[in-house]
This record gives C-alpha cells, sequence and structure tokens, in this order.
C-alpha cells in the first residue's frame, strides 16, 4: 500500500501555490470604484496599495456607490486626520512651552487645512468644480508647515517633543480625493496645477 505522505505532500504544495497565486487581501476585497481610483495614474507619490490600503479600512469608502460618494467620504477622512494633526500641533506647542513660531505657524495653518477640508466637502455636495482649487491650497498651506518645521521633522524632534507623525497623513487623503475629482476619469477632470 501506498504511503499518504506524497499525495499530503503534492495537495499542500498545490495550496500553498494557490495563496501565492491570489491577490493581496485588500485588493481582493476592495469595491471597483476603489480599484479604478487607485490605478488613476497618480502624479502624486502616492502607489496602488498605498491607495487601497488608506481606504479600504472605512465603512463609509465601502458603502461609496459613485465617485461623488467616494469624494467625500475620502475629504471626511482627510479632515478627521488634519484635525489630529491640528491637535498634535497644539500639544507640541502647549508642551514645549517653547513659545515657537515655526509651531504656531503649523497650528495655524492646520487650522486652514481642517477647514479646507470642510469647504471643500461642502461644496463636492453642491458639484462645485472649486473643489480642485481649494485642495491645491489645502497643498499650499501644509507644503508652508512642513517647510517650516522640516528640519526638526527630519529628526522627530523639537525642542525635544516628537513632532506629530501625522502630519503626512492628510495629504495621502487629499491626492485620492484629487485623483477622484480631476484624475483622468475625475469628476470634474482638471487639467494642470494652479500656482
Amino acid at each position: 500500500m501506498a504511503s499518504p505522505q506524497p499525495l499530503r505532500y503534492i495537495l499542500f504544495t498545490a495550496s500553498f501555490l494557490m495563496f501565492l497565486s491570489s491577490p493581496t487581501p485588500a485588493n481582493a476585497i476592495a469595491s471597483p470604484l476603489v480599484r479604478s481610483v487607485c490605478k488613476e495614474p497618480l502624479s502624486m507619490n502616492l502607489n496602488y496599495g498605498e491607495c487601497v490600503k488608506a481606504l479600504w479600512a472605512d465603512a463609509r469608502i465601502k458603502s461609496a456607490l459613485n465617485l461623488k460618494d467616494l469624494g467625500i467620504a475620502t475629504l471626511e477622512l482627510a479632515k478627521e486626520n488634519a484635525n489630529v494633526t491640528l491637535a498634535s500641533f497644539n500639544n507640541l506647542l502647549h508642551i514645549s512651552n517653547s513659545g515657537n513660531t515655526d509651531v504656531q505657524l503649523c497650528g495655524d495653518l492646520y487650522g486652514l487645512v481642517v477647514k479646507g477640508f470642510q469647504v471643500a466637502i461642502e461644496e463636492l455636495k453642491k458639484d462645485h468644480d472649486v473643489v480642485n482649487y481649494i485642495l491645491e491650497m489645502v497643498q499650499k498651506y501644509h507644503d508652508i508647515c512642513l517647510n517650516a518645521v522640516a528640519p526638526p521633522l527630519g529628526t522627530h524632534t523639537f525642542d525635544g517633543v516628537l513632532v506629530p507623525s501625522s502630519i503626512r497623513v492628510p495629504m495621502l487623503y487629499r491626492d485620492i480625493a484629487l485623483a477622484i475629482t480631476s484624475g483622468p476619469s475625475g469628476i470634474f477632470r482638471f487639467n494642470g496645477k494652479l500656482n
């Protein structure tokens, strides 16, 4: 009688190869809408895997039925994360007690970033294409803040206090929202950047 070991080995190998060839879990369950947005040629520093991972964890994203719903949900995520960053800067200013103008500037600018995301949500709900301009302004506010704290951000400390690592997260969602509203198949198909 033949030993069952070779059969087990063959079954294990076949199962393992099928597992390796299957799509990644996030990609396997992401909706066609999310996959199509994440496949857009994003000029931002964002790849497909990051895009799917960032979006698919949220229930609002999973329930989005069209680009507008997806854009609103993405902007809500951006606003929530910008609020976290704003709170981090306010906390950093309070803890360091240094009155550092760069940290104060970032706190002020991130207040504008949060407001910008809120206005973008409201305008997208009304189908106004000013959303793209607002998202460009949000990016400018973020960049000014990032440039102000860039050296400390590189070391992750500022006056001995940890600089918020959340500073990049709102812009991840902003980049995705901009792809949704202005990409080649986006809602408003904005061509070009504002200076």
